[in-house]
């Protein structure tokens, strides 16, 4: 680490001084801009201004200080003879490492709406400075983070690994920063947003996020694409029916395969485990109200990618970070108004789905509150259509959707509560449909079944008559859904 260089650029001094004492006890030569110049002129650290460097001042304001061929010579020449002697020809130093923050764009134009007080805060030589260095990050070290400066002098990167940690967070925060600027320049309401990639090295993903909607508490492992659309689902099954009771949902492969609505939530969150242990391994579980200590206790016996809810107790908090695979996000409430996809042409666009299903009585007693109708008819909306979802007076125990045949879907249903299942043939269950019955076979399948299911589903099939006169003949209790969701 004998006679190294650093070029030092930046707007927030956090902690510059531990990283400038650092680099001069390791014998590097520092080089820096006007601002940082006197900073560490002011804290007695030696250092070497970039313009008496390139022999070039300071001009337009500030707007042109480190755009010289001395100083991206130095950062983007490689290891390579034909580069090193190139370079020594024209007099220019290799730079080691190179430490850069941003102008606060993103803070500016929270604090003020003048355009030309944001026009000046998009940074032009930081920006390329970053992303000279991310291009030869095997041979110039990037640092854009101040809090990162503490673990470069704990743990100084010297393999090509630890050096693309810095180099791809740092691409990161000037792709983040870009986005900020397009959105102010075509006049969208900002929002703070980040970059997630997905995890899957096959494929890249990109996740526009609104930081302000979530805070990742805990987890060393990032949100991958296949989390964050399962995160989705859960918050929504869990967050959007408003309850006094304590709402537990988990979700896989962006299906609930587990929900539950009690007046405790530790009984909603065993009951919503119940409903399927086995797919529950390694979903995403998601709980409308603040996580208590005793739910923590219970959370950390099994295995989850994530666990979100809109609070944690301090101890419940403690409890979940233990486990460091494990993601704990607190969500806030939403209330989002449009979705849309893309497809092969363009996007499509809607309104979200928030319509509330009524009932209306066709045979027999109704035997639920008006409130868990309400949560089951909201879980079954997020299962694919053809989606069949039973329940128990509380809670889902079985379920199927995404099939194209209305009747796989009742008979994987019905299967999959009886082989994992331990229902007795007494106990009342719930089949919720959002497919409609045409024809009697499907009622005839409950009906071979020999358990007490009272059946909700839509109606408006030409043969809905013949539909009533098989669940009065039968006595089946079937009360008609007024709307049926269809989600693909």
């Amino acid at each position: 680490m004998k006679n190294k260089n650093a070029l030092i650029s930046v707007f927030d001094k956090t902690n510059l001084h531990k990283i400038a004492k650092y680099l001069i006890k390791k014998k590097y030569t520092i080089y820096t801009t006007g601002g940082s110049s006197k900073y560490l002129n002011k804290i007695h650290v030696p250092h070497i201004q970039i313009s008496k460097y390139t022999k070039q001042k300071e001009i337009l304001d500030g707007r042109v200080k480190t755009l010289h061929p001395k100083i991206f010579g130095g950062i983007l020449a490689n290891n390579s003879k034909t580069h090193q002697k190139e370079i020594y020809k024209e007099n220019i130093i290799n730079f080691d490492l190179v430490i850069v923050n941003l102008y606060p764009f993103e803070e500016t134009i929270k604090n003020t709406k003048k355009s030309e007080e944001i026009i000046e805060m998009i940074d032009i030589g930081g920006h390329s400075l970053i992303r000279a260095s991310v291009k030869n990050y095997q041979k110039t070290i990037i640092i854009v983070d101040p809090l990162d400066y503490e673990k470069f002098i704990k743990n100084y990167p010297k393999t090509d690994t630890a050096k693309k940690h810095y180099a791809v967070k740092a691409l990161k925060q000037i792709t983040n920063y870009d986005i900020a600027i397009s959105n102010w320049f075509q006049g969208a309401n900002y929002h703070q947003y980040a970059l997630r990639y997905g995890e899957n090295p096959q494929q890249k993903a990109i996740a526009l996020i609104d930081k302000k909607r979530f805070k990742q508490l805990s987890g060393d492992k990032r949100l991958s694409y296949n989390n964050l659309l399962d995160l989705d689902a859960a918050v929504k099954v869990a967050y959007e029916i408003k309850s006094d009771k304590y709402i537990c949902t988990i979700v896989k492969h962006n299906i609930p395969c587990g929900a539950s609505i009690e007046n405790t939530q530790i009984k909603s969150y065993q009951n919503a485990l119940a409903g399927d242990p086995i797919s529950a391994f390694g979903g995403i579980v998601a709980f409308n109200k603040k996580i208590t200590t005793d739910t923590a206790k219970c959370l950390v016996e099994n295995f989850y990618e994530v666990i979100a809810a809109p609070d944690f107790d301090n101890d419940a908090l403690k409890m979940l970070e233990k486990k460091k695979n494990l993601r704990v996000l607190k969500v806030k409430k939403f209330n989002n108004k449009i979705e849309h996809r893309t497809i092969f042409a363009g996007k499509l666009i809607q309104d979200i789905n928030n319509k509330r299903s009524s009932i209306e009585r066709v045979f027999g007693e109704n035997k639920l509150k008006k409130e868990n109708i309400d949560f089951f008819i909201h879980v079954l909306k997020f299962i694919k259509s053809n989606a069949i979802a039973i329940f128990d007076q509380t809670s889902l125990v079985s379920q199927t959707g995404g099939q194209s045949s209305r009747v796989d879907a009742l008979e994987n249903c019905l299967y999959k509560l009886k082989k994992k299942q331990k229902k007795k043939k007494t106990s009342r269950l719930f089949l919720f449909s959002d497919a409609f019955f045409p024809f009697t076979d499907s009622l005839e399948l409950i009906k071979n079944e020999e358990l007490e299911i009272n059946i909700y589903a839509p109606m408006g099939s030409k043969n809905d008559s013949l539909i009533e006169q098989f669940v009065k003949k039968h006595k089946l209790n079937f009360f008609k859904l007024s709307y049926r969701h269809f989600k693909h």
